[in-house]
């Protein structure tokens, strides 16, 4: 080939320049779907086979499934970034009957056209396939721009299938694909307008990993609740144009140390996630829930009363009281004691509210255990009533 054809030769080197980049993402963990890597592969390979292969039948049978098998990956890699069902089944069956077709296409008709339509196609259809899958769960902008190039790509494929199927001359002959119109117009269209799609991967897998990795120091890994770090962080969020209102639950498991110095670690976390799966089916509707560290966990719930609170945590004491150990391993009950505040209008943070809820706990905790405690805003220690707090979850049983 002379001068005039080194143009052949970019696809294959920037395809596999973006698989070895994705290759390399996979490795450091900053990509889950090594499927990237593969098809961008793949894609390269394709373009070398099918260009300078010089035995035609060969040329145009590898080639054909090796872009099947781009498509294949890179659907895989966009359900897997997307975090969808594979789909595997259908998606094989099809890649079967297409198998099928591409040998009658070349090995019996010996058609460069009818295998230039079969490999269009079918790469748009499996490709076009998983995008629709995957649309709905799009959320951020990098997405989005992730799935419209994906579109763009496909629509490139049905646009060239057509013209080139039903409106040119293009010779039949399998031999004649190097020198064709169509694999000039392939590689320039390919360097041009689907160049978007690989670096739009890139970059909605690099934003994926920035985002589980803020999701994972946010969060608790034991139970998926937020952290006291992530937990502080919501409550801005929520509130970011003033002070949260609202009422603070803190519920610590009664002689934690004593279950998992008796029954072992496993078990302790068994009880925690019990405690935070109690906490989830009162308050995930209505407030945010942390787990602050060891066996002690955090509720706030906006613009709740003292009342509202106590009735809440009541249920969680009474529901966690209520669970039966034994085929755990567990001989006994397992309690929880709660502490609450509600949060003062003059308190421009959560930090009084904490402290108070905190003595309330102490309080609890010092009246025997397994038991709700408030205390107000402008209570001191000595205080803390432990007939109100039983008031109001008598009440709150009453009224359920």
């Amino acid at each position: 080939m002379g001068d005039s054809s080194l143009i052949l030769y970019i696809p294959p080197v920037l395809f596999s320049i973006v698989a070895l980049a994705f290759l390399l993402l996979w490795r450091l963990k900053v990509t889950p779907a090594w499927q990237w890597a593969a098809g961008f592969a793949q894609t390269a390979a394709g373009f070398v086979v099918s260009t300078f292969f010089t035995e035609p039948y060969f040329a145009a049978f590898a080639s054909g499934m090796i872009f099947i098998g781009a498509a294949y990956c890179y659907g895989s890699g966009l359900m897997e970034h997307f975090k969808t069902l594979q789909h595997n089944g259908p998606r094989l069956a099809f890649v079967a009957c297409y198998t099928i077709a591409l040998v009658y296409a070349v090995y019996w008709k010996a058609s460069l056209v009818d295998q230039l339509f079969l490999t269009d196609a079918g790469f748009a259809f499996l490709l076009g396939w998983s995008i629709c899958v995957v649309t709905g769960r799009a959320s951020r902008a990098i997405d989005k721009a992730l799935i419209a190039t994906t579109w763009i790509v496909v629509l490139d494929c049905v646009v060239r299938t057509v013209f080139f199927t039903f409106f040119s001359n293009s010779s039949d002959n399998l031999s004649d694909f190097a020198t064709s119109l169509y694999n000039l117009e392939v590689t320039v269209s390919t360097i041009t307008i689907c160049m978007f799609f690989p670096f739009t991967a890139l970059g909605a897998s690099a934003t994926a990993a920035i985002d589980r990795h803020r999701t994972a120091a946010s969060t608790d890994e034991l139970t998926g609740l937020l952290n006291r770090r992530g937990f502080r962080d919501a409550i801005l969020s929520d509130f970011d144009s003033g002070t949260p209102r609202g009422a603070l639950i803190i519920c610590d498991i009664d002689h934690f140390k004593g279950v998992n110095d008796t029954y072992g670690h496993a078990m302790g976390d068994r009880v925690i996630r019990a405690l935070a799966n109690e906490l989830e089916r009162n308050v995930a509707s209505c407030g945010r829930i942390a787990r602050f560290g060891g066996e002690e966990f955090v509720a706030f719930i906006p613009h709740a009363s003292i009342e509202d609170a106590v009735g809440i945590a009541e249920s969680i004491r009474s529901g966690f009281a209520a669970r039966d150990w034994r085929k755990q391993g567990l001989a006994h009950s397992v309690t929880v004691s709660c502490g609450i505040s509600s949060i003062d209008e003059c308190e421009t943070t959560l930090d009084p509210a904490v402290d108070r809820a905190d003595s309330a706990l102490y309080a609890a905790k010092e009246a025997g255990r397994n038991s709700v405690f408030f205390r107000s805003p402008h209570g001191v220690p000595d205080t803390i009533s432990s007939d109100m707090g039983k008031l109001f979850a008598a009440s709150s049983r009453v009224s359920k």
